[in-house]
């Protein structure tokens, strides 16, 4: 390789952060352009070959990398919160998954395939990726209980996918050295490794949890720890056991995430600073890894098996898992067509191809093309007609009138019920969860949550909200919520207050939100007046008190929103309004 491996790394790590950027801009998964990158880099063009440009490092990089990518999937593993869905989400995640990982197996084997190679592929694809499927279901704004089985599915399945395929590589391995073994007795040793890898990851992840607890490591090194932490279990039971470190790690992120401590809230971010670079380096890499070999390697059998596997596997696997659990046949059909793989599976394929290679099973060459057709179909396929679908199956929000507003202070509650009384729907959220409690003893819907947050923001029924008013008394963190909610809402649909140094005039920088209400606008002006008594008013306009009435006498009003309908709109100074509409407006 011609090129300094330093700048074709740095190039990497730019790409990453430039290709997920672009996504987002143009809401379209990142993977998209991930895979496109790598392709034209590695196989397209020859720039980087990484077997030259990490050597032996390659394959310790991806490992350690597709460790870390499954300890963050078991810190989304909230036991409590998965319990909301019931029986539909453990019908879905256990018989879903045998069934799929029977279906592809099968239809592997019809491939032509070797029992091994068709065993690693169908464990490898009954995940889904998690990290595909959230940014997918936000902007397609389905309906909160398709959409919380799509997400449960892919954090649940991505362990338990990882798991089954280091057990079917684990029996090849086993059977290429002693063909004639019993599959109970090859089986007997894997049991043992799953029980101490799982347990020893269990048991690190509840003493990481109590050091977090306890202090005993400082703030500024708690990401630094846990990373650390998450490598050196990898290490320890790779040393133990081989293959036993990823069950170890995804165990340890399991136990953290439940841990019961405010303080562990920090590794609520672990994704955002750590993994979100991580994953895009490793596609990257692993993208670039195929050979134009690789990529020619199609059989008219492996194709057909990737055809199968979008539209038998996953739509029967669906519907025979989750019949009779209630869900309706609009449900069913989504659910059964929206199935994005991911990061998880492109490393697993790259850790596991080449073990099974080794063993000597020549059609493990067919691994890595297989996965990454699937990857590329289903991003592609899914990714632009999950929203069309769900619409036309009614399971997606119809971007109605509602209010999603941010901080929970007296006056913004006062707010709240006043778009309550002018018939407008109204979703209060706020981290603190004293404002929230006391919001909900008044009756306000409220949610406890930081909508920073991907978990939280899962969580929250978007599909309802049309618009978002950041109204916390800090600017800052109102510029962040805006930044944030306007990839899902719409950068024009997001509100705030102004910010104190701001002058007149609406502000649309793309810093941020929108801010229609000018100098008057500001957080302290709003708490001003609340606090010498002055309480958020409706008033409804008719043809015989219009809006010039209406400003003619209350010349000092600050009019925020006018409902139409049950369709709320915010008002400028300078806007025209409807009669027949309420104005919310505070003297």
């Amino acid at each position: 390789m011609s090129a300094d491996p330093l700048y074709i790394l740095a190039g990497l790590a730019l790409a990453g952060v430039v290709a997920q950027a672009l996504a987002a801009r143009l809401h379209l998964p990142s993977i998209v352009f991930l895979l496109a990158i790598g392709l034209a880099v590695g196989p397209g063009t020859g720039l980087i070959n990484p077997n030259d440009l990490f050597g032996t490092l390659l394959g310790p990089f991806v490992s350690l990398s597709v460790a870390l990518v499954l300890f963050e999937g078991g810190l989304s593993l909230k036991w409590s919160e998965a319990r909301k869905l019931g029986a539909p989400l453990w019908r879905l995640v256990i018989g879903g998954l045998l069934l799929s990982f029977s279906l592809t197996f099968g239809f592997a084997l019809l491939a032509g395939l070797s029992l091994p190679t068709a065993g690693v592929i169908a464990a490898i694809l009954v995940v889904t990726g998690p990290t595909v499927i959230k940014p997918m279901l936000r902007q397609a704004r389905l309906n909160q209980r398709p959409a919380r089985l799509l997400r449960w599915e892919g954090i649940v399945n991505d362990p338990f996918g990882a798991l089954l395929a280091v057990v079917v590589v684990e029996l090849a391995l086993l059977h290429a050295q002693e063909p004639d073994a019993a599959l109970a007795a090859s089986l007997l040793p894997i049991g043992w490794r799953v029980l101490v890898a799982g347990g020893a990851g269990g048991a690190l992840g509840w003493l990481l949890g109590l050091a977090l607890k306890r202090a005993w490591v400082p703030q500024h090194l708690k990401i630094p720890a846990i990373v650390a932490g998450v490598l050196a279990t990898f290490a320890g039971a790779e040393a133990l056991f081989h293959e036993a470190g990823l069950l170890a790690v995804t165990a340890m992120g399991v136990v953290l995430a439940n841990a019961a401590s405010q303080s562990i809230e920090t590794i609520r971010h672990f994704k955002e600073e750590v993994a979100t670079l991580l994953v895009a380096f490793l596609f990257l890499v692993l993208a670039a890894n195929l050979s134009r070999a690789d990529l020619l390697a199609f059989t008219p059998g492996s194709v057909m098996l990737v055809l199968a596997i979008l539209f038998v596997v996953r739509p029967a696997s669906v519907w025979l898992s989750l019949a009779g659990s209630g869900l309706s046949w609009q449900e069913k059909l989504l659910v059964g067509w929206i199935a994005p793989r991911g990061i998880v599976a492109a490393a697993m394929a790259g850790v596991l191809a080449p073990q099974v290679a080794e063993a000597g099973y020549e059609d493990a060459r067919l691994i890595l093309p297989v996965i990454f057709g699937v990857i590329l179909l289903t991003v592609l396929l899914h990714g632009f007609t999950v929203a069309p679908l769900a619409r036309k199956l009614g399971l997606a929000g119809a971007r109605e009138g509602g209010l999603l507003l941010v901080g929970l202070s007296s006056w913004a509650q006062d707010l709240a019920r006043a778009v309550q009384q002018a018939g407008g729907d109204v979703l209060c959220v706020d981290a603190d969860r004293r404002q929230t409690a006391r919001a909900r003893l008044d009756g306000l819907p409220s949610e406890w949550a930081d909508v920073l947050v991907e978990d939280d923001l899962d969580e929250l029924p978007l599909e309802r909200m049309r618009w978002l008013l950041a109204a916390s008394p800090d600017d800052h963190f109102n510029q962040l919520v805006c930044l944030a909610l306007g990839k899902t809402l719409g950068s024009d649909l997001v509100l705030q207050l102004s910010p104190r140094s701001e002058g007149r005039g609406e502000r649309d920088s793309g810093l941020g939100g929108r801010t229609p209400w000018g100098e008057l606008g500001t957080y302290d002006e709003i708490s001003a007046r609340y606090w010498k008594g002055a309480r958020f008013k409706v008033t409804e306009l008719t043809e015989q008190f219009n809006g010039d009435d209406f400003r003619a006498k209350n010349p000092e009003a600050l009019v925020l929103f006018e409902v139409v309908n049950a369709r709320l709109e915010p008002v400028r100074s300078d806007d025209d309004v409807e009669p027949g509409g309420k104005l919310i407006w505070l003297p």
